[in-house]
């Protein structure tokens, strides 16, 4: 205790204080990365899909692993088959389903990407994600929907 402050490396004076960063919210969110999502989802409850699209793909870059990269993925698929791009929506539904494959998200990625599959003319792979979706999430909302798909299908 009696040695007191030791000296800086290099005889260098202390530097200034880092300036602040803006702290996260109680999601765990920063205030840059909860603004630019709710902006994007805007633009999507708004119609503005090719913007929403956009804006979430960035989203996605800019935050690959942040707590709203599934939302964004699986909003980013909505907003592509909202301006009829259903091979890019399968893709963002399968990215979704693939960051968090245990995850509470996995279900409705999976019902997407069913669906879209579908879309697109792959039944057989569409039959498969949708009874995959029913064996590993059966309690799940989005098995409601998979059994409608499946029955829409002729799987």
């Amino acid at each position: 205790a009696a040695l007191g402050e030791p000296p800086l490396l290099g005889g260098a004076e202390a530097a200034p204080e880092a300036p602040v960063t803006p702290a996260p919210d109680n999601s765990g969110l920063t205030v840059a990365e909860s603004e630019d999502f709710r902006t994007a989802e805007e633009a999507l409850k708004r119609g503005e899909y090719v913007d929403a699209a956009t804006r979430f793909a960035t989203f996605v870059q800019e935050y690959p692993s942040g707590p709203l990269t599934v939302d964004a993925l699986l909003f980013q698929g909505e907003a592509l088959e909202g301006v009829g791009e259903m091979r890019a929506a399968a893709r963002a539904y399968l990215s979704a389903f693939s960051a968090e494959p245990n995850g509470p998200r996995a279900p409705a990625a999976m019902l997407k990407l069913g669906t879209s599959l579908g879309a697109l003319g792959q039944q057989n792979e569409a039959c498969l994600m949708l009874s995959q979706l029913l064996v590993r999430f059966p309690d799940s909302a989005a098995a409601q929907g998979a059994g409608a798909a499946q029955g829409a299908l002729g799987c």
